[in-house]
């Protein structure tokens, strides 16, 4: 199959991207700067292969640059979004990095050029309809993502999911949990404070419950959806890992990991958006208070969840936390 990955550069978009390649898949990796996506692809062992014998394209395009978008996505069977803006959770308005910019509207987009490309007019101008080689929509959502979500990532992705549900196409949506892995810029910034600090700085309780899911295994789903359509046609996943966590106890497995014993400093969340308040007109923009909201969120899968995933992909298994982390975090002999 010959698959469209929008945001393949990115640490989920990346992923996929090897997983899609090592399952034999072509992949056509979207990226603002196809010589960077190049680079970042053929770091892996999946994309030096896949480029020696073809089955890995790159395609330049911005999902908030509509025009860039029909080339991209012509004959392709499968468009995976997975696109992130540069700096998330920390928003940008003046440079067009939000949510509403890149998982709305950004999705939005794709969505107009997938059908100015295949859709075929019917019985009057305003109807239509998909025939049949149709590209398949899957989107890269998240667990806290709901009708009624107050905070603006869940009403931009709430609103990228509808339009999807919309579109007439088949599509699959799956919310991951909170994502770990190698190139995680969320734990590893957390735990990297170990390094020079006694202690690891986390705003809020660290309290709520989580199901963090390992990158990897968010791959290896796409992969199962990608080639069992049907399986996964007009539904909605939630991906969470094995174990339910408090954040306290998530960045203590990653320390015992690392081989580590770091207590952990709670910064009030008030005083955390303070500093958001000042430091996001810092060049750079650090910090944001919507990003303290992000960064100490709650989420978690539910057993109907893992029941869904259970039922549709039977040899599926998510991977433990401990096993997770100690894939990229355990101290070399």
């Amino acid at each position: 199959m010959r698959i469209l990955v929008s945001g393949a550069t990115g640490f989920v978009g990346s992923t996929i991207t090897r997983h899609l390649l090592a399952a034999g898949h072509t992949v056509r990796a979207m990226s603002r700067s196809a010589a960077q996506a190049r680079v970042v692809l053929a770091a892996a062992e999946q994309g030096r292969a896949a480029l020696a014998d073809g089955r890995l394209e790159f395609s330049e395009a911005d999902v908030t640059e509509a025009a860039t978008l029909v080339e991209a996505v012509k004959e392709v069977e499968a468009v995976i979004q997975a696109a992130q803006f540069t700096g998330a959770p920390v928003e940008d308005p003046k440079r067009g990095l939000t949510y509403m910019d890149v998982d709305c509207k950004g999705t939005m987009n794709l969505l107009a050029a997938v059908a100015e490309v295949y859709e075929t007019p019917t019985a009057g101008p305003a109807m239509s309809r998909y025939p049949e080689g149709a590209p398949h929509f899957l989107y890269v959502s998240g667990v806290s993502v709901s009708a009624d979500g107050r905070e603006p990532w869940d009403r931009a992705k709430w609103r990228a999911e509808e339009a999807i549900r919309g579109s007439g196409l088949d599509w699959t949506i799956v919310r991951g949990c909170w994502a770990y892995g190698a190139q995680d810029a969320a734990l590893n910034r957390i735990i990297g404070y170990s390094d020079r600090l006694p202690f690891v700085p986390v705003f809020g309780a660290g309290q709520d419950k989580l199901t963090p899911v390992f990158v990897e295994d968010i791959g290896r789903l796409f992969v199962l959806v990608v080639e069992n359509p049907a399986r996964a046609a007009d539904t909605t996943f939630v991906l969470g890992g094995p174990d339910v966590v408090t954040l306290n106890e998530f960045l203590g497995l990653a320390l015992k990991a690392m081989g580590r014993r770091r207590p952990v400093l709670h910064i009030p969340k008030a005083l955390g958006k303070f500093q958001g308040a000042l430091l996001q007109h810092m060049p750079g923009r650090p910090l944001s208070p919507d990003a303290v909201d992000f960064v100490s969120q709650g989420g978690a899968a539910t057993e109907a969840d893992r029941q869904l995933l259970a039922e549709r992909f039977p040899g599926f298994r998510a991977t433990s936390l401990q096993d997770g982390l100690e894939s990229y975090l355990r101290p070399l002999p």
